[in-house]
């Protein structure tokens, strides 16, 4: 007779730390803003300089918030997991070159957006919108790809290999690297590309003055500042290892 209490355990859902919750979020949100760049990039086709300026300081948002995110994860996160994780220190090699990468397609981006803010004839309006698109697509690209190679080193290693009391000393020594204009911008963007549950999961990991903060105010300058980008929605793509993501 097969053992019911394995065959239970076979078939629990998988749960992951408090860490792993925020790190596949801010994936989400990253994974979601790509999808919509296409999207608000294809659509300044028949647009202006000043949809142009507006879609451009959207993503300069978003680009802070992704270098916030990987200096966080050069400067600490990683040089934790290459103490603690054998072998890591080969997958990080890898990973830093998708850094790299990733500074270089979001610089052509904001490169392109940029001259898109000037009066230009509309050949070169169109040529230039048109090379936006591939930069954006390519863009796009190499941010999933870095995404799940990301996420297949570092969330079971990290949940299984890493004690509790290391990962909240992890989690603290990230958390002294955020300034007050990363967390205002961060905290929005993360809720803005969860469900309902999800956000309501990662609000009992914050302190409560934040949620309250960010319904009284961040939302709101979030929604603004983030309109171009945001008006054409496009589903979130969960991460690769989010469908428990929000699991206790």
């Amino acid at each position: 007779m097969p053992d019911a209490t394995h065959h239970e355990h076979e078939h629990e859902p998988l749960t992951f730390s408090e860490h792993s919750r925020l790190l596949l979020a801010i994936h989400t949100a990253m994974r979601a803003d790509g999808g919509r760049l296409i999207t608000a990039t294809q659509g300044l086709q028949d647009r202006g300089p000043s949809d142009a300026r507006a879609l451009s300081r959207a993503f300069a948002e978003v680009v802070m918030l992704i270098h916030d995110h990987h200096w966080t994860e050069d400067d600490v996160t990683y040089p934790f997991l290459i103490e603690r994780l054998p072998g890591f220190e080969h997958d990080v090699a890898k990973l830093a070159v998708d850094h790299i990468d990733l500074d270089a397609a979001m610089a052509r981006v904001t490169a392109g957006l940029r001259v898109l803010t000037r009066s230009l004839t509309p050949r070169t309006w169109h040529e230039t919108q048109c090379r936006l698109v591939d930069d954006t697509r390519a863009f796009n690209r190499i941010m999933a790809n870095h995404l799940d190679r990301e996420e297949a080193a570092i969330v079971a290693p990290f949940d299984s290999m890493i004690s509790r009391a290391d990962q909240r000393h992890l989690s603290r020594a990230e958390s002294k690297l955020s300034t007050y204009r990363h967390i205002r911008m961060a905290v929005p963007w993360v809720l803005a590309n969860t469900t309902a549950a999800e956000a309501a999961e990662l609000r009992k990991i914050a302190p409560r003055l934040i949620g309250v903060i960010h319904d009284h105010g961040w939302q709101r300058r979030f929604e603004r500042i983030m309109a171009p980008l945001y008006r054409t929605e496009v589903a979130p793509t969960p991460s690769t290892r989010a469908g428990a993501s929000t699991a206790a």
